[in-house]
This record gives C-alpha cells, sequence and structure tokens, in this order.
C-alpha cells in the first residue's frame, strides 16, 4: 500500500520538476504546467465524497485496485499526449480515482494496524507518499532530462504495473464495514474545524511546493533543482517518522508544528531570493529542509486527527480530509501560478507564511477545545 501511494504521488507531482521543458514542447506557459496540479486536485475534490458514498458497500480490495487502473489510463495517455488539452484529459482520467484511493488507504490502513497504532499505520503509508518526493519526483526530473518527460511517463507506467501485481499478491480481503446509525450521533464535531484548518496548511505548502523547483532555479541555478526536490522529500523521512511515533499521544500540538515549520521556512526562502550567491544557496537548503520536515510531518497528524474526530465512519472523515487536501492543493497551486505570472516569486513564500499562520490560529483557538 506504500509503494502504491509511492505511484500515485509521483504521478500527482510529476511536473514539479520538469516544468520549463513541458511547457516548451507544448507550447504553454510554466504556470499553465502548474496549473495542471489545479486541475488534478479540483477534479479529485469534486469526486471523491460521491465516489466514496456510492461505493460505502463494496469489498475495498477490488476498488483499491481499480483506483491503480485509472491511474494507468492516465499515464499512458500523458505519455502520448501530443496537446496540453490531451494532457489535461490524462491528468483528469488519473484524478477520477485518486481521492478515491487516498480515502481508502487510510482507513485499510488503520484497521491493518490494529486499535491504539492509528498513527503508526497512517505513517507506514505517509512514508510511501513521502518516498515518492525523495526518489520520485527527483528521478523523473532526472530521467526527464536523459530522455524527455514522455520517456519519464512511461517509466512510472511500469511502476504502476509493478504495484497492482504486488496488490494482488499481498493485500488481503476487506469486507466493507458501515457505521451503526447511533453511532453517528455526535453532540459537537471537531470536523468543521479541522476542514479549515487543513485547506489552510496545506493551500500554504503547495502555493510554494509547486514552484519549488523554480525557487531553486533562481536561488541556486539549474543544476540544483533535482538536489533540491531530493532534499525536500528526504528530510520529510524523519518528519514522518517522528510523527508517526508520537501523534497518536499529541495529536493536537503535533498539527500545529508544521505550520510553524512553514513560516520558518518562507522566512529563509524570502531571504534566500533577495541575496546571491553561496550564502543565497545554503538560506535555500534551509528552507527546504524546514518545508520539507513540515510536508513530511502534516499528511500523518492531520489524517491521525481526522480519523479521531470521525470516530465511527472513518470512511466518510477520510473523505472530508482527502477532498480538504486536494482543495488545498489546487488553491495553493493557482494562488502561485497568480505570483509566478505575475513576475513576483517571492510571493509564494509570503503568501505560505500567512496562511501557515492562520492554520496554527484555527487548530489552537477553535479544534482544539473541542478535541481535548
Amino acid at each position: 500500500m506504500g509503494f502504491a501511494a509511492f505511484v500515485y504521488v509521483t504521478f500527482e507531482v510529476f511536473a514539479v520538476g520538469l516544468i520549463a521543458p513541458m511547457a516548451r514542447d507544448l507550447g504553454v506557459t510554466e504556470g499553465s504546467i502548474g496549473l495542471l496540479m489545479t486541475v488534478y486536485a479540483g477534479i479529485v475534490a469534486l469526486i471523491t465524497i460521491p465516489a466514496m458514498h456510492y461505493t460505502r458497500r463494496i469489498d475495498r480490495k477490488p476498488l483499491y485496485m481499480a483506483t491503480l487502473v485509472f491511474l494507468l489510463a492516465g499515464v499512458v495517455l500523458q505519455a502520448v499526449a501530443p496537446t496540453y488539452a490531451v494532457l489535461v484529459i490524462a491528468r483528469v482520467i488519473a484524478a477520477l480515482t485518486h481521492g478515491l484511493f487516498w480515502s481508502l488507504v487510510n482507513p485499510m490502513a488503520a484497521r491493518l494496524g490494529g486499535e491504539g497504532h492509528t498513527g503508526q499505520a497512517v505513517a507506514v503509508v505517509s512514508l510511501g507518499s513521502t518516498m515518492a518526493l525523495v526518489l520520485g519526483s527527483p528521478a523523473v526530473t532526472f530521467i526527464g532530462g536523459l530522455i524527455g518527460w514522455r520517456g519519464a511517463t512511461w517509466a512510472l507506467g511500469a511502476l504502476v504495473v509493478v504495484s497492482f501485481l504486488v496488490l494482488m499478491a499481498t493485500l488481503p480481503a476487506m469486507p466493507a464495514i458501515l457505521p451503526e446509525q447511533a453511532a453517528a450521533k455526535q453532540t459537537r464535531s471537531a470536523i468543521p474545524s479541522l476542514i479549515l484548518f487543513l485547506g489552510l496548511a496545506v493551500t500554504a505548502l503547495f502555493t510554494t511546493y509547486t514552484y519549488l523547483g523554480l525557487i531553486v532555479n533562481t536561488t541556486s541555478g539549474p543544476a540544483w533543482v533535482p538536489f533540491g526536490l531530493a532534499l525536500y522529500g528526504l528530510i520529510g523521512i524523519p518528519g514522518v517518522l517522528w510523527a508517526g511515533r508520537r501523534v497518536d499521544r499529541r495529536m493536537i500540538r503535533l498539527n500545529v508544528v508544521p505550520t510553524i515549520l512553514m513560516v520558518l521556512a518562507s522566512s529563509l526562502g524570502l531571504f534566500a531570493l533577495s541575496i546571491h550567491g553561496p550564502a543565497a544557496t545554503a538560506s535555500t537548503v534551509a528552507m527546504i529542509s524546514v518545508l520539507g520536515l513540515a510536508a513530511g510531518a502534516l499528511p500523518t497528524v492531520a489524517t491521525t486527527i481526522f480519523l479521531f474526530a470521525g470516530g465511527p465512519n472513518q470512511d466518510r472523515a477520510s473523505a472530508i480530509y482527502v477532498v480538504t487536501f486536494q482543495v488545498g492543493i489546487a488553491s495553493g497551486s493557482a494562488l502561485g501560478a497568480l505570483a509566478v505570472d505575475g513576475g513576483v516569486l517571492a510571493g509564494t513564500l509570503a503568501l505560505t507564511a500567512l496562511l501557515a499562520s492562520a492554520a496554527g490560529l484555527v487548530m489552537a483557538l477553535w479544534s482544539r477545545p473541542i478535541l481535548r
């Protein structure tokens, strides 16, 4: 399941390190390529909750496997896309089941992990998505530099096939569990506050992350871009592990920490853009390290608190989490596109600091009193 997460996330962020060559090949702006993440996330946000509702009685294993079939179709169409419009269609096909994939994977992981180990089980899956940033995104960037972005897409397609075969052989049957009607009654739900918190936090993260390659290129040169993307993901590993070990005991505090780290990272990035030479590179490395740590921890801590707040209806809470996360990705990449196409690259970092601060306040002042 972690390997499947690795493959899916690698496809989702495929363009991050290949914005420039993809834009040149298809004759569009770099901002247009960045907006592919907005289109992708927007489709996920629209489809996920209805998809979970209509599939709620289906055994989770075949449903989970079906999401990879849609992913493979999107990968193949992306590899052969002759125009930007066809590329958008390819992204849409994969996005149709992306939300279903993530809505299923976290409750399934929690069931496999057992009671009291939700955070640890979610962390294992999150580690797969983090490795997509450590290995997947830098690898497709490197391969794309050697044989083109289309060749990198075909290589990713091979991994989708491997993932499908591994899951067929190892994942047990997992019948759907419908929560009892009486158990669904709650006095006051923390979900609305968590939606606002997560939406702000993810928007903050992706306003900068979507254009991280451009920031590194500006401060340090193109040779540093693959290294920067790899470092971002690599630093996320200790973030995932740290969060997985502690989140079941300190859910609220650990959800505030990533927002603080994003504010710090934004400050370091703005400083890097204001100077030149080795100092700019050093500040960029520091910025990437702090931002990567926040990005590694956020999915694990936020997923765990959503599942906790969802009570007996974890599938519904997971679907809401996925939709909120994707809305945040769409909003962040769109805001970043406005700043980049407007010639204000530093605006991505300033927006990240502002939105992350707001997210931390929501968790501390609204979610915390309900969840304590």
